[in-house]
């Protein structure tokens, strides 16, 4: 049987969302900042590591937290705008790299602060104070914000010490790398992706182009016969959308043209391939078919998806579909430029006989013959 290639919907893919558009952070990225904040924690004395890392719109998420449950509780996945951690780097004492934020600042906000940890400061005169907070902003090598590293809660209660200070430094520079290379690597992974994407895929419309049709054609055709299925392919030519293209803009007849794609994909069934041939021209590849019946009802359902009005910037344009199908039976030998061929000349017939209808080809014929 051929391949379930299920019709890949909507534009060009983003490697760097999920699929509800959130962005998201690779798996091993999240391990190795969970096993630098650990190690801090355990080998510097603190009772909290939390690292955040810069989002595409500039807001730091906390990606990670090790030591103190409550503090991983409330601090993971949250999400700070730029400009508030803006305001608490600002008003912050540089420590070398670091920056100590002292609860007896008079500018410091404790309202920004997303946590704040419950007890009573030692006495002493460098003891922590519950607001105080030491950060490592992560920087890249050109100089953008990567991220930022924050501890609290020191094990002996003081302020650290030089030492201490120094090792922290030392592990922001680890973490920023860590976060750079995970995001360099990202990068050209998604590059990678939409480079394949758009080998296959017509950028505009996000359907396929002549390349997958033809790799889907080669593919029935070298398929073993008892894997075999009627096919068919539907020539599908826009009737009027000339005259849009050229009486208005090609912003409207690109809108008309991804309307026209969007439509085509709610007809079809999950598995067919839709394709952009070319201009104001698609294809459809429908595969495993009962009967020709059935190949003949989808393009049906198409010519009467593209007659429904299109409203755009507060006008309606109308453009309607002339399709021809042509057939390839599972004994057939599969000759993808004659099967488009004969689609197209289906096509012309419709066109000829009045536009806005789907026929066949005739079989044997070099003619159409109506539906």
């Amino acid at each position: 049987m051929p391949e379930d290639h299920d019709q890949e919907h909507g534009r060009s893919p983003d490697a760097s969302s999920s699929g509800d558009g959130e962005p998201t952070v690779p798996d091993d990225l999240v391990a190795m900042l969970d096993l630098l904040a650990q190690t801090i924690v355990q080998a510097l004395g603190f009772g909290v590591a939390a690292v955040n890392i810069a989002r595409p719109d500039g807001s730091l998420e906390v990606i990670s937290v090790a030591g103190d449950e409550q503090a991983r509780q409330m601090l993971l996945g949250t999400v700070q705008s730029a400009e508030i951690w803006d305001q608490i780097l600002t008003v912050s004492e540089p420590w070398g790299r670091l920056r100590f934020a002292d609860h007896r600042n008079e500018e410091a906000n404790r309202e920004l602060l997303s946590w704040v940890p419950d007890f009573v400061p030692v006495d002493a005169e460098d003891a922590w104070h519950p607001e105080d907070a030491l950060f490592a902003p992560l920087t890249a090598e050109d100089g953008s914000r990567l991220g930022i590293l924050s501890v609290d809660l020191p094990r002996d209660g003081l302020r650290p010490d030089a030492a201490t200070c120094n090792a922290l430094e030392a592990f922001a520079v680890s973490t920023a790398l860590a976060i750079e290379h995970a995001t360099l690597r990202s990068r050209a992974e998604s590059s990678e992706r939409l480079f394949r994407w758009l080998a296959t895929h017509d950028s505009l419309t996000g359907v396929g182009n002549r390349s997958i049709l033809f790799e889907r054609l080669r593919h029935a055709a070298t398929a073993r016969p008892e894997h075999r299925s009627l096919l068919a392919l539907a020539f599908i030519d826009l009737d009027g959308f000339k005259v849009i293209n050229d009486h208005y803009s090609h912003n409207v007849g690109d809108h008309v043209l991804q309307t026209v794609a969007d439509r085509i994909l709610t007809v079809v069934r999950p598995h067919d391939t839709v394709v952009r041939w070319g201009g104001d021209e698609f294809l459809v590849l429908l595969e495993q078919l009962d009967n020709e019946t059935a190949g003949l009802e989808v393009g049906q359902r198409i010519v009467e998806a593209v007659a429904e009005p299109i409203r755009h910037l507060d006008q309606e344009f109308g453009v309607t579909a002339s399709v021809g199908v042509a057939f390839c039976g599972a004994a057939d030998e599969v000759d993808a430029d004659e099967l488009v061929r004969r689609a197209d000349s289906a096509m012309y017939a419709v066109k000829r006989t009045g536009r806005n209808a789907c026929t066949a080809f005739g079989s044997g014929h070099d003619r159409a013959s109506s539906r």
